[in-house]
């Protein structure tokens, strides 16, 4: 019997969905974030651990582009990933590398992590600091007109939720309050997950997966939005994201799809390198 789509076994799904052991060094690479995030936030010099929330778990930190010192500057709002367990907002400065060379803030956001919170707590902080931004964004030099979500993994399925959140009727805040999107690697579909060794950690129901994968949950629009995989990432990780993206532009959504040859845990230099193709969508959905 099928436990999801083709797959009979739990190693079966283990095998596509842990995506450490997709690379020989995962050590190597996790080292290495840290160390470029330290460096970055010494050269950014921004405002960290802004509060979006009650707990202390919920703040971002605010990397400012470097400019000019005129007017507000355009923003990347970023998900981190992590598998909704691990890392913190301090691990992904170094993304903003990428932003600031063109005068873009990067705000980098931190959440409460799995087993201590749900899936569905951990997306209702996503959205309370999207909002939190956007209702401040003066404050922190920002241009609420002109800001693009991006995240990566467990932080792509973050964009999901936060593309098709009511802000209008939940928040108050414009009905689409985004340049554009950039879901890098996304978990769209949970589903699959309730099979596999995150389940532990995770602890969703049958109902949770229903209404927190965005693949069934589709928004009823969008901002140009482009959904990235890479060429080096399994085969479920690349159909999560590119069965999303064709959802979406079946229902008539401007959001694209696009490979890139990479693994799970480079990805991001598209997004850290000022001349990176990432870096180049972002700009391109803030019309430079």
């Amino acid at each position: 019997m099928a436990l999801y789509r083709e797959f009979t076994t739990v190693d079966e799904l283990t095998e596509q969905y842990d995506i450490e052991a997709t690379v020989p060094d995962f050590g190597a690479y996790a080292a290495d974030y840290v160390a470029r995030s330290a460096a970055t936030r010494a050269a950014l010099r921004g405002t960290l651990d802004v509060r979006y929330g009650a707990t202390l778990s919920e703040t971002f930190d605010v990397l400012p582009g470097r400019s000019d010192g005129g007017g507000l500057q355009p923003a990347l709002f970023f998900v981190h990933g992590g598998y909704w367990k691990a890392t913190d907002a301090k691990v992904w400065s170094y993304v903003a590398d990428g932003m600031a060379p063109h005068g873009v803030t990067t705000v980098v956001e931190n959440y409460a992590l799995a087993p201590a919170v749900t899936v569905a707590e951990i997306v209702r902080q996503h959205r309370a600091a999207f909002a939190h931004l956007h209702r401040n964004a003066e404050e922190f030099g920002v241009d609420r007109s002109r800001i693009v979500i991006a995240g990566h993994s467990a932080g792509g399925h973050g964009i999901g939720a936060l593309l098709a959140t009511d802000w209008a009727g939940e928040y108050g805040l414009p009905a689409q309050p985004f340049a554009g999107a950039l879901p890098v690697s996304g978990v769209m579909d949970l589903r699959p997950l309730v099979h596999s060794f995150v389940q532990p950690w995770l602890n969703l129901t049958v109902a949770d997966t229903l209404a927190l994968s965005p693949q069934l949950n589709l928004p009823t629009a969008t901002p140009p939005t482009l959904g990235v995989v890479g060429t080096g990432e399994t085969a479920e990780f690349q159909r999560q994201t590119r069965d999303w993206a064709a959802a979406c532009a079946g229902a008539g959504l401007p959001v694209q799809f696009r490979t890139l040859e990479r693994n799970h845990f480079d990805i991001l230099d598209d997004l850290a390198d000022p001349d990176g193709e990432l870096t180049r969508a972002v700009l391109g959905f803030l019309g430079r």
